[in-house]
């Protein structure tokens, strides 16, 4: 087989073809063309170059045979055993449609700064291993293109692969100056559609989230020396006890919620955590527990649930909640009515 690039794309995507049978000569042609132009090579033009290439598949492959059908006027071409392949395939098709949802996972992160490789990558391998796109996505994410701060992804995924001390430009929302702070980079988490940096704190010695969207420039510095993460397995134990990402100084307790019972298969099957059971059911309700430490995403969550949930234990949780319910209520009061 010609050792060129051009020839070796028109071989694979032949290939694919006649495997899946029902092309005429103008089709493979199209099939060849609009892959060689994806990779910025020059277009067929003559279909005798089709059908040359056919007849070199068929004389080095004496194995292979590619029937022709006629209907009519019209003829198409396929492989007489729609098994056989110029290539060793070593998946079987099942194989290689969970692949193809495996390449539309990761096609969640294209269009980030500095992840143009992924494309090019993705490209090579579908075509390396023969698999065709019909360009359909059948899985969907929620994914917001719009998010402040997801130009930090592949900066930050990098530093942490490659063990860089950063020093971040980060604003908290609750202040107007800008901070310099010195981290050491280990994690990267997603929660409530948000991204967060979790690295070791060199100013406060301790592990400290960033939001991506609070980040204001990143910077790479080659002191203080990278502090290898020995102590956590962000993986495992460090969210067991939270719901969210932040950490405080709150232990784990028993959080004891009362569920309206129209909303409870909800939250059945969406689990607040992984520690919810249930502790008690009558006409109305289903009273739950979950065993975690308070953060400000638990009351976020409990928040969003309204009227359908009731916070029984602890009093203090309780109370917080109540507190911020008539804050919501008295900021509806001011409001004028036209």
């Amino acid at each position: 087989m010609p050792n060129t690039k051009s020839s070796d794309i028109r071989y694979k995507v032949l290939d694919r073809c006649l495997r899946r049978g029902g092309y005429s000569m103008a089709n493979l042609r199209d099939a060849v063309n609009e892959e060689l132009e994806f990779q910025g090579l020059s277009p067929v033009t003559a279909l005798n170059t089709i059908r040359g290439d056919i007849r070199f598949i068929e004389t080095t492959y004496p194995d292979i045979i590619v029937k022709e059908t006629r209907s009519g006027r019209n003829k198409t071409y396929a492989y007489e055993n729609p098994d056989s392949s110029i290539f060793k395939l070593q998946f079987n098709d099942e194989e290689l449609s969970q692949l193809s949802q495996c390449m539309a996972i990761l096609s969640q992160f294209e269009g980030m700064p500095q992840m143009d490789w992924l494309q090019s990558f993705m490209d090579r391998f579908k075509l390396s291993l023969n698999i065709e796109s019909d360009g359909k996505q059948i899985v969907g994410f929620d994914y917001n293109p719009y998010l402040k701060g997801r130009q930090h992804f592949a900066s930050l995924l990098t530093a942490i692969s490659e063990k860089r001390v950063l020093s971040l430009e980060y604003k908290n929302f609750k202040q107007e100056k800008v901070d310099t702070i010195i981290v050491h980079p280990y994690f990267l988490k997603e929660y409530n559609n948000r991204w967060f940096l979790l690295g070791f704190n060199e100013d406060k010695h301790k592990i400290s989230n960033f939001a991506f969207d609070r980040i204001i420039s990143i910077n790479t510095v080659s002191f203080p020396k990278y502090r290898e993460n020995e102590e956590i397995d962000f993986n495992q134990e460090y969210f067991d006890d939270i719901i969210g990402v932040s950490h405080t100084n709150a232990e784990q307790q028993p959080i004891i919620i009362k569920v309206a019972k129209d909303t409870y298969p909800y939250i059945e099957t969406k689990a607040l955590h992984w520690s919810q059971s249930v502790v008690d059911r009558d006409e109305d309700s289903v009273t739950i527990k979950i065993k975690v430490a308070p953060n400000f995403e638990l009351e976020q969550c409990l928040l969003s649930y309204g009227e359908a949930i009731t916070i029984e234990q602890p009093v203090s949780l309780r109370e917080k909640i109540k507190e911020r319910i008539n804050r919501m209520r008295n900021n509806y009061e001011l409001v004028q009515n036209d």
